[in-house]
């Protein structure tokens, strides 16, 4: 089979500034690819992540000098393309990702069938939250009522002012709230006062309170947290899985992190063996990357796969996302289109 391969870097622009712990943008440059046979075109999405790698130029620089060898990787032999994947781009995730998508995207479309028939998953899935990130107090009112539609709230925290920032929010609204900290409480002391205090304020869960580096800290929080806790920083790959017993209760799976849909895939097989509870979640992705991991949505306890809603300029339609209600399609492959 003979294949070709193109990409473009879309800018992706935010509809509010979008603020965790660590880093505020307004805009993501996504690196989109179409891997072609001539017949069939498969899409993936490189959104490189500032905590793990570089950006979209980085990702392009690697699509230029390794393209030859992307275009000998197999189609259907997903395993030895994943190892191939981790040998030529082994601090790229996200461009594993992208290339990984595109084959399966591929594959599927070869296939006639949806991946998530492919994978296994079922069509329905549990609802999707959505995302609150960080800002000034004076613009929450204005992020909830965007939010109206959705019955469940992710809520960024990690600032010297997170009790105003939950105050604000329950000003608004008395909706069930999940609250991601992005590794911003530094003492075990300030995640305890701070999972202690959540729990009063119909929290559901707590994800990486603390740095990922911390994890003997995690783990004494784990004892005593009233909340479960839930590890995204620390659950980038699927080795990290086995590790993370005893001190989380669930993990975090995003395809940008750990590599694609092959790597998703196992991800969902190691929680399933180690008894942590599964969320799929994201970045801002275009509807490229949502709609992959939508492929798997089935499998998870709860889902955070509202990157294409957060942002204004989306250039692909693929799963839908009404309400947070995903809705995939029975097309073929990933199931997406460009607008």
């Amino acid at each position: 089979m003979s294949l070709s391969l193109n990409w473009s870097v879309k800018r992706l622009t935010t509809k509010f500034e979008f603020k965790i712990a660590r880093s505020a943008e307004t805009y993501y440059d996504s690196v989109i690819l179409e891997l072609s046979d001539g017949t069939h075109t498969g899409f993936g999405e490189s959104l490189p992540n500032k905590r793990y790698e570089n950006g979209a130029d980085a990702v392009c620089a690697l699509l230029n000098q390794f393209k030859s060898k992307i275009l000998d990787l197999p189609v259907a032999d997903y395993e030895s393309r994943q190892s191939a994947l981790e040998n030529l781009f082994p601090t790229s995730f996200s461009l594993q990702a992208a290339v990984d998508t595109a084959f399966w995207d591929l594959q599927g479309q070869i296939a006639q069938k949806p991946l998530w028939k492919l994978f296994g998953a079922q069509k329905k899935m549990v609802t999707s939250s959505y995302t609150i990130g960080i800002s000034d107090l004076n613009i929450i009112p204005e992020k909830i009522r965007e939010a109206t539609p959705y019955s469940l709230l992710k809520i960024k925290l990690g600032t010297d002012y997170d009790h105003d920032i939950i105050r604000a929010i329950r000003a608004e609204t008395d909706k069930v709230l999940r609250v991601d900290v992005n590794e911003g409480w530094k003492t075990l002391d300030d995640a305890k006062r701070g999972a202690e205090w959540l729990a009063e304020e119909n929290v559901e869960f707590l994800e990486q309170p603390m740095p990922a580096n911390q994890l003997d800290d995690i783990a004494k929080l784990y004892e005593f947290s009233p909340l479960p806790l839930v590890a995204d920083e620390n659950s980038v790959r699927p080795e990290d899985i086995p590790g993370l017993v005893g001190a989380y209760d669930g993990i975090n799976i995003k395809l940008m992190k750990c590599g694609g849909l092959t790597n998703a895939r196992k991800m969902v097989d190691l929680a399933q063996q180690y008894n942590f509870d599964i969320m799929l979640g994201c970045m801002l992705e275009s509807s490229v990357g949502i709609s992959a991991m939508a492929q798997l949505g089935s499998f998870a306890k709860w889902l955070d796969l509202d990157g294409n809603v957060l942002i204004s300029n989306d250039p692909f339609m693929g799963v839908r996302n009404e309400s947070g209600e995903m809705i995939l399609s029975e097309k073929p492959g990933l199931g997406i289109a460009p607008r």
